[in-house]
């Protein structure tokens, strides 16, 4: 059997990289307490923090040339875009142009607050329906709050004036330059026709009266866009345009006789051109300022914030589920990272990549199938924990036989895998198979194999003087009946005072084990724990092979210091046994294959068993085959309480009763050869 780690632990570390439910759930009580911890800060800080009040200014607001009823163009394109119109208005009021500006207004009601405070303190939104803009404002006192959310309004209004003014200052600056430009255009074009027109004494007359006539016909135009409607002086002027309309159709008449000079007909056009120009600009100026005035900056309404009465004060459900959402947050966070730098095997099927070994058997919980004794294969053995101990007892017969291995140890790396409690199940569902099975415990420390299958008993002899040569194995050995015609057989560790490690590395403990193996069909050794007592490692090289506890839930880091240590001593492990596991629903399935585990019969299981897991003071029913010989024993489990109950135990016979050997001097039963007589004791 290859004891080489078989691949790189990318793969692993791949395959057992938490999920955050799943870490999560494995440090449940630490999640738990970091979300009531966090929830009672927040629970704390809002009966600490002191109370704060908020005031609330509210403005409509419209685009001012969507609103202009005399540019209907304007008004359709813009009124399509009003969303976001709203949305340049809250930029504008989070300017720190509007901050500088109301924290002057502040300083001017008698607060201090600086532009930054300002800006801290106020939350502008606005709403997708309606044009409304919502200033809220955060402050100590009532008074603060209220003059705050006003002071921004108020600021907003200044700078949209100013801003509007400037624009419009902009347009009418331009609009200016242009008129100038023409005017003088004008000025030379007249110039030129003044000079064409100097040797005709009569034509000079006419240039000169109509030269008059265009400045009183500029002049009148002016008067009469700003006289009142209706009234006197506007006719008036009306009629002296009308006199000014008559001469220029009489000097047109005169330009039309002398329309036989291209030249001074060219300058008459490009003159009426000019003089159409510069009445065109300033009627666009004079139009862009009465919009301005008559428009504004688009503020519709302005609802002005009140002092609040109440402090604004977060409610205690809000709180309390802003702590929890905190909290899980910082939970899952914290159980993730410690998941991860703590890798541990949430299912029966990934410690195989670690091991290079298959699994030979699945047990539950026993806690979940409401099993107190730690011995379920005798206790309640149509349980599904009974069940993976029958599994693990064939699949160590069948991965030992295929090795050609007679003594196997059962490994883990740290206490409370269910070590002691497999081994002594696996022994007893071998034995009832008709193995001949010897249970070594080993664990020089504990003892606990021998207290589940012997109880407070301890023999006379064990290990250390069948080692010393003061008593044979035969008459160490204690014969624990599993059934009315087989027995398991124990041996203990004596009472020879020795030192573990010193006793463990002698050549006569060496050789006991290379000899004791030859009389039983499979030897177990329930050793200490690998990864915390030395001379587990020289057990290990005493074996042929090695079954590999692997509780659920186990750190992926100690499996892997397990096959280290295993692929340096160069010894096989044949497999692995996964404890503590979760109980699948078809682990109690109760149809079919499943209604008679044991294979009684239905007819007799139906009258004598009563169901998986049923209580009969022990955690299950028996069997009808079964005895109390093991199992009501005192020991924990995988989730189950210590308890007494009878055992039968043959006692061996004394030292003087028998030849002084260690061995038989029998030929040794050949291997895997049943039992089926009572499963009698090693040949003398």
């Amino acid at each position: 059997m290859d004891t080489m780690r078989p691949r790189d632990f990318d793969d692993i570390a791949a395959l057992e990289q938490p999920s955050i439910l799943a870490a999560m759930w494995r440090y449940r009580w630490l999640v738990l307490v970091i979300v009531a911890s966090i929830a009672m800060l927040g629970l704390l800080a809002q009966e600490v923090i002191p109370a704060g009040y908020s005031a609330e200014a509210e403005l409509f607001v419209e685009d001012p040339a969507a609103s202009n009823p005399f540019d209907t163009a304007a008004a359709v394109a813009r009124t399509t875009d009003t969303q976001r119109y709203v949305a340049d208005q809250v930029e504008i009021l989070e300017t720190n142009a509007v901050a500088e500006e109301a924290s002057q207004l502040l300083g001017a009601r008698g607060f201090v607050w600086s532009p930054d405070d300002v800006t801290a303190s106020r939350t502008i939104t606005s709403s997708r329906d309606v044009n409304l803009i919502t200033v809220t404002f955060d402050a100590d006192s009532p008074e603060a709050a209220a003059a705050g959310a006003n002071s921004i309004v108020e600021a907003y209004q200044k700078v949209r004036t100013a801003q509007v003014a400037s624009v419009a200052n902009n347009v009418v600056s331009q609009i200016d330059q242009l008129k100038e430009a023409s005017e003088l255009r004008l000025n030379e074009i007249q110039q030129e026709i003044i000079a064409l027109q100097a040797q005709d004494a009569v034509r000079s007359e006419l240039d000169d009266q109509f030269q008059r006539a265009l400045e009183d016909l500029n002049r009148l135009r002016g008067e009469l866009a700003n006289a009142a409607e209706g009234s006197d002086r506007q006719a008036e002027l009306r009629d002296q345009l009308a006199d000014l309309t008559a001469d220029f159709s009489r000097w047109e008449v005169i330009s039309r006789i002398e329309q036989r000079d291209p030249e001074l007909v060219a300058l008459l056009a490009e003159q009426q051109d000019a003089i159409d120009e510069i009445a065109n600009l300033s009627g666009q100026a004079n139009e862009i300022f009465i919009a301005t005035e008559s428009n504004g900056i688009g503020l519709t309404i302005f609802s002005q914030a009140l002092p609040p009465e109440d402090p604004s004060t977060v409610g205690t459900t809000r709180v309390l589920a802003a702590s929890l959402i905190l909290g899980m947050g910082v939970a899952a966070a914290l159980a993730y990272f410690l998941a991860s730098r703590r890798r541990a095997f949430g299912s029966r099927l990934l410690p195989e990549l670690v091991l290079n070994a298959p699994l030979l058997a699945e047990v539950p919980n026993f806690a979940l199938e409401g099993i107190k004794s730690p011995l379920p294969v005798t206790s309640a053995p149509t349980s599904a924990s009974a069940e993976s101990f029958r599994f693990a007892a064939a699949a160590v017969d069948i991965r030992a036989a295929a090795a050609g291995a007679r003594s196997l140890m059962m490994v883990s790396a740290t206490l409370g895998s269910g070590k002691t409690t497999t081994a002594a199940n696996t022994a007893i569902a071998a034995a009832r198979e008709g193995l001949k099975v010897l249970i070594i415990d080993a664990d020089f420390g504990n003892q606990e194999v021998t207290r589940l299958l012997l109880g407070d008993v301890q023999p006379q002899y064990g290990i250390t003087e069948v080692v010393a040569g003061h008593v044979t194995l035969d008459q160490a050995i204690q014969e624990v009946v599993v059934t009315d015609n087989r027995s398991l057989y124990v041996l203990w560790r004596g009472r020879q005072p020795v030192e573990a490690s010193t006793f463990f590395r002698s050549e006569e403990t060496q050789r006991f084990f290379q000899e004791v193996r030859d009389q039983f069909d499979l030897v177990l050794i329930d050793g200490p724990p690998l990864l915390q007592v030395a001379y587990a490692s020289t057990l290990v090289r005493y074996v042929d092979g090695v079954a590999v506890i692997v509780p659920h839930n186990s750190r992926v880091g100690e499996l892997e210091e397990v096959a280290d240590r295993l692929h340096f001593i160069e010894t096989p492990a044949i497999g692995y046994i996964y404890t503590k596991a979760p109980l699948r629903a078809e682990m109690t399935a109760s149809d079919g294959s499943m209604k008679d585990i044991l294979g009684l019969g239905f007819e007799s299981s139906d009258k004598k068993a009563s169901g998986r897991g049923s209580s009969n003071g022990s955690g299950g029913r028996k069997g009808p085959t079964e005895k109390s010989d093991v199992g009501a024993d005192s020991g924990a489990g995988f989730g189950a309480t210590p308890g007494d109950g009878p055992r039968k135990v043959r006692r061996p016979r004394q030292p003087e009763d028998r030849d002084a050997g260690m061995r038989s001097d029998e030929p040794a039963r050949g291997r895997r050869g049943r039992n089926p007589g009572g499963g009698g004791r090693p040949d003398k």
